[in-house]
């Protein structure tokens, strides 16, 4: 039996899928070159692509710790705060983008709105993570 698509909840991988969007979408979009001129590719082009697949790694190494000791749970909580600040770096990319390049802002909505929930998602995951950190003090 399947779920209506409005009744389905967030799964709770979701973070992990919509990174993997981020990363296709974020490096077409800055790999167009009416977008980013090649010249102009090693000062926001290839820096972004290194903050995504940078992005990438912190959650993939965060979701492979399942932490059995406190040390665990820091690396793993370590990990997650290091994602969310590599999407706050993008963002700042974005931006500096922007501000350089004569490019509508509208052209960045989607992937704004991505990142944006991207961020959301990290956060919660990492708050849900907090459970570990405390049982492990106890």
């Amino acid at each position: 039996m399947s779920v209506l698509k409005r009744n389905r909840s967030e799964s709770h991988l979701e973070f992990y899928h919509t990174a993997t969007i981020i990363r296709s979408d974020l490096t077409r979009f800055v790999m167009n070159e009416k977008i980013v001129p090649k010249r102009w590719r090693p000062v926001f082009t290839f820096p972004m692509i290194e903050r995504i697949n940078r992005l990438m790694d912190n959650i993939t190494a965060a979701n492979t710790i399942y932490p059995q000791n406190l040390r665990e749970a820091e690396t793993r909580r370590d990990y997650q705060t290091a994602a969310i600040i590599t999407v706050e770096q993008i963002f700042q990319l974005l931006q500096f983008l922007l501000d350089t390049l004569p490019i509508d802002p509208d052209k960045f909505q989607a992937v704004t709105e991505m990142l944006v929930k991207e961020s959301a998602l990290l956060r919660g995951w990492r708050k849900a993570d907090y459970k570990f950190i405390t049982q492990f003090q106890n």
